[in-house]
């Protein structure tokens, strides 16, 4: 079986005045390099609405200089259409080659108005890559998998993320895709039945804090190691429980690693158990 790729979604740090730490986002990037596939900038973890322009386009730029454009996913997502558009132009002009794209929020939308905002995004990426992100209980917008297969024909589309409850369709949305166009599961604990289902890996928030746990998870599941996919999916399923799957678990534990302030700009819910997560932790990073 060929080996998931896993894609740290990357929280955004931010210094004591609620500014963008550049120095600590470099020094996550250069720890992460080594311990996963790629990584996946600015979306949902990296509390995207909380950041402007150029600070997306600055993360990329610290990310594109880590990882190299081949490793690097830029999330361009954006409300309307003529910021997701500028945006787009923005990090592929700084050397990105793979975007991807939220449906628009807020305001309701239909697939004919979703295939057109899509459609804007992929022509402003020329070369690059563009995959859609399907997240319905964050945008309000539901695409079915069949709504997807024929946006995704018609415009271009590379493949799709699947977040929270798109993850209950997944064969629904492999068999709607396009020939060649792949998928990712948000659902990081969920990798090995993404993979053998067919799907290319996950978009891992918690493998931005616990990188080898979700490496050694894919690892087994790519060698059909049985004893060490069990092991390595109870130290997974252990992560998303102490930490809930939220940017302020994950954020707490890179505190402990010795990276950033922990601090959102965006208002979250107080840790229930701190301590749960430092159990999980080792010792932080030289």
């Amino acid at each position: 079986m060929s080996r998931a790729e896993v894609l740290a979604a990357l929280p955004t740090f931010f210094d004591v005045r609620g500014e963008l730490d550049r120095p600590t986002t470099a020094a996550h990037l250069d720890w992460l390099a080594t311990r996963v596939d790629g990584v996946f900038v600015a979306g949902t973890t990296g509390e995207f609405p909380a950041l402007d322009r150029p600070e997306r386009v600055a993360l990329a730029e610290l990310a594109l200089a880590a990882f190299g454009a081949d490793r690097v996913v830029v999330h361009v997502g954006a409300a309307s259409t003529r910021e997701a558009v500028a945006l787009t132009r923005d990090v592929v002009a700084a050397g990105v080659r793979r975007v991807a794209a939220l449906t628009p929020y807020y305001l309701p939308a239909d697939a004919d108005a979703v295939a057109r905002h899509f459609a804007a995004i992929v022509a402003a990426a020329g070369n690059a890559a563009t995959y859609g992100y399907l997240f319905t209980e964050r945008s309000g917008v539901d695409v079915t998998p069949a709504e997807f297969g024929g946006i995704a024909a018609a415009t271009g589309l590379a493949g799709v993320k699947l977040s929270g409850s798109a993850n209950d369709q997944l064969d629904a949305y492999l068999d709607a895709l396009p020939a060649g166009a792949r998928l990712w599961s948000g659902a990081d604990t969920t990798l090995g039945a993404v993979v053998r289902r067919g799907g290319a890996g996950i978009v891992s928030g918690l493998s931005a804090a616990f990188p080898e746990v979700f490496a050694a998870l894919a690892d087994a599941v790519a060698t059909g190691d049985a004893a060490a996919e069990r092991a390595a999916q109870q130290r997974a399923d252990a992560v998303l429980a102490a930490t809930r799957g939220s940017v302020e678990g994950i954020k707490h534990a890179l505190t402990l690693l010795g990276f950033g302030t922990g601090a959102l700009r965006m208002p979250a819910p107080a840790l229930p158990d701190p301590d749960a997560i430092a159990r999980l932790v080792p010792a932080p990073v030289a």
